[in-house]
């Protein structure tokens, strides 16, 4: 068994649930008087609720308490992934984590989704077997792009951070697995990803068989 492990995170990753949550968010930010432009919603993707609610509620001065946000952001984000608009894995995900497991990687999901919305997903898709180790922001105290959620990932794997590998489509995702000392694989899944990800150890658009085979050949050369 090698002691390298791939932590992937859920959303743009595992499921292509970007562009409804960009969809539902605008929605959201439209019902309680939000004017976003479009970098700052670019900053808050891939961070977690509290803080994202935390940062808006001082940003634009809302009366609402931050949990009447996280309250409803998870009913409508359950709607979602519980709907016929996830319905499977991004296309290519069921291979790379075949070929991963058949060269003796170890698998993780670190998500700063609600914990319980991503085993909704992984269990949906069938795919939540296939991880040693699932991980949510809502168990560590800072989310992305602080590194905590991927430190913790290290420690229960009881290994140092060299030896994993994060696949995230966030600059915040990037970001937090870098501070972490882990490499970073950018995913950017389509033209509609305007997320900076220049900071990642690789980048790659697809995961079709060429994009497979250069995370593998990554993975087992460093």
């Amino acid at each position: 068994m090698t002691d390298k492990v791939v932590i992937f995170d859920m959303d743009g990753v595992l499921i292509d649930s970007e562009p409804a949550y960009l969809e539902m968010n605008l929605r959201m930010f439209d019902q309680f008087g939000i004017n976003m432009d479009d970098e700052t919603y670019k900053a808050l993707v891939g961070m977690p609720s509290v803080p994202m609610w935390k940062f808006l509620k001082e940003k634009y001065e809302l009366e609402n308490e931050i949990s009447d946000f996280i309250h409803l952001e998870k009913r409508r984000m359950l709607e979602i992934l519980d709907s016929d608009i996830i319905t499977k894995p991004v296309e290519g995900i069921n291979e790379l984590i075949e070929i991963l497991k058949k060269n003796n990687v170890r698998l993780s999901v670190a998500s700063s989704s609600a914990k319980d919305n991503v085993n909704f997903v992984l269990e949906k898709l069938k795919i939540k077997n296939n991880f040693d180790f699932i991980i949510s922001g809502e168990e560590v105290e800072k989310g992305k792009p602080s590194p905590d959620i991927f430190l913790k990932v290290a420690d229960h794997f009881d290994q140092n951070p060299g030896s994993f590998y994060v696949i995230e489509d966030s600059a915040n995702g990037i970001n937090a697995a870098n501070s972490a000392g882990m490499k970073s694989i950018g995913f950017t899944n389509s033209s509609t990803n305007m997320q900076d990800l220049s900071g990642a150890d690789l980048i790659i658009n697809d995961f079709d068989e060429n994009g497979r085979e250069k995370i593998l050949k990554f993975i087992l050369s460093n």
